[in-house]
């Protein structure tokens, strides 16, 4: 189904927000989503560790999430998610290297 784009579109923002609007606010979330999954993919490749590919993968999204949320392109729950992401990759990483036994 064809949308016609609003008439009152001034910057890009209001054309970002028009675009998850009509997506049904799934649009942000799922370029997130996205980069996510590819990021990991590309980083487990390249550095055969797993922690550490999680770590930067949910990093990045955390922080393009926040930005997104600031211009109130995805809700707080998708924000959080990657909070809670970054941190228990955090911990992972912290006991991947850590020298118990």
């Amino acid at each position: 189904m064809a949308y016609s784009p609003p008439g009152d579109i001034s910057s890009t923002t209001d054309m970002f927000s028009w675009i998850n609007s009509v997506t049904g606010d799934f649009f942000f979330p799922g370029v997130i989503t996205a980069v996510f999954v590819i990021t990991l993919i590309k980083l487990m490749s390249r550095t055969e560790n797993v922690g550490q590919a999680f770590a930067a993968s949910s990093f990045i999204c955390m922080i393009l999430s926040i930005l997104l949320r600031v211009t109130n392109l995805v809700n707080n729950t998708f924000m959080v998610i990657f909070i809670i992401l970054t941190s228990i990759s955090a911990v992972w990483m912290h006991l991947e290297n850590s020298k118990y036994g």
